[in-house]
């Protein structure tokens, strides 16, 4: 969307608000299949939860990957109606949804239950819940992997160490619960090419031990992680992808399905969203403005996420050195230091690229500022 179209729908919408182009969604979902084509993708949904991006996705032969009951249940909810038409519980879209989470409450599990859903487990008291309340699931055993180099880690909570695996597998199966396979995560905008061949060729040894023992698998999970070009130190896509391809065809006959479960780069490219300047004062020789979104809103991800948010002005000028904070009443809410920006006046508006993913789906609403508006354009 252009500068000028940006601003007529902001005064028309209000501020703050987040404009997510579904056109940029379908293109990112493209070029993972062009590029990775034999890989199967579940759009994670913990990414960005806003409705519209299922029924954009659903057409194009996506799954989602979920980690609560309640993503699970959006998910139903938001595919087109002629999906469910002549559909049971017992044969819903079976393999659409994978419940990406380790740790499942009973609750969900009991609620699934007949869904034929795939699901990851990490440890032995998993597999017993699993057992007793949703029986009928198809497993995947998480691995623990390595996440260096990547902005946000996930190893430290997830996964089992590759050397019990095989052992974590076998007792699945001898309680009677089917494993169809492996998957692991290399952490969240993974900048690092190594996390995913080093996965990659522990999963291969993994599958080998387990079919020595007489158990047959037949996915593998490479997780998401793949990296957004937020700047220009991030590595190219292509490039990943190639190596990618070439290891997983050494690694793991035609016959075994791979999949990933693909978030941050599908929708962070898709969003921008618009902040009005509220207030200003001149503090430190520099000009701070304050905005009526921040950290404790849609820019949560400068806490979290660990991605620096840059403004950029409608107006033109000498830039200088300036600060950017939210609206709320704690000093954590800053967003930026050190922006450079030509000097604005109160009600002028401010826009952030590349804002659709963990942002609007971990935003409060702290000290009673609403979330920002939602306008979903080529929809």
């Amino acid at each position: 969307m252009k500068n000028k179209e940006l601003i007529r729908q902001a005064k028309k919408h209000g501020t703050p608000v987040l404009f997510i182009d579904h056109d940029v969604i379908r293109a990112n979902y493209e070029k993972l299949r062009k590029h990775l084509p034999r890989v199967g993708l579940y759009f994670a949904m913990k990414a960005n939860p806003e409705p519209q991006i299922i029924k954009t996705l659903f057409p194009l032969n996506s799954g989602f990957d979920v980690a609560s009951l309640q993503e699970y249940e959006a998910v139903l909810g938001n595919v087109p109606a002629k999906a469910l038409r002549g559909h049971k519980k017992n044969d819903f879209i079976w393999d659409k949804i994978i419940v990406a989470n380790t740790i499942k409450p009973i609750a969900t599990l009991k609620a699934i239950t007949g869904y034929n859903t795939l699901m990851t487990f990490d440890n032995p008291d998993e597999l017993t819940k699993i057992k007793e309340h949703c029986p009928d699931a198809g497993l995947v055993c998480r691995l623990r992997v390595q996440n260096v180099g990547s902005v946000v880690e996930l190893s430290s909570k997830f996964g089992v160490e590759p050397g019990d695996a095989a052992n974590l597998i076998e007792k699945a199966f001898n309680i009677g619960l089917t494993v169809e396979g492996l998957s692991f995560h290399v952490g969240s905008q993974c900048c690092n090419i190594d996390n995913y061949l080093n996965a990659l060729e522990a999963s291969a040894q993994i599958f080998k031990e387990v079919g020595k023992r007489g158990f047959k698998m037949r996915l593998l999970n490479i997780g998401g992680g793949f990296p957004v070009p937020y700047d220009g130190n991030v590595p190219d896509f292509e490039g990943l992808a190639k190596k990618l391809r070439k290891e997983i065809d050494r690694l793991f006959p035609k016959k075994i399905e791979i999949v990933a479960e693909p978030g941050r780069f599908l929708v962070a490219t898709a969003a921008t969203l618009v902040v009005e300047v509220v207030g200003k004062s001149f503090r430190d020789n520099k000009w701070v403005y304050y905005v009526n979104d921040g950290v404790y809103g849609t820019l949560s991800g400068v806490i979290f996420d660990h991605i620096p948010y840059h403004f950029s002005s409608f107006k033109r000028g000498e830039k200088k050195m300036s600060a950017v904070v939210g609206p709320t009443c704690d000093a954590l809410d800053t967003i930026s230091t050190a922006e450079m920006l030509p000097e604005l006046n109160i009600g002028d508006f401010l826009y952030v690229k590349n804002c659709g993913a963990y942002t609007n789906g971990s935003a409060t609403t702290f000290n009673g500022f609403p979330k920002a508006k939602i306008v979903n354009i080529n929809a």
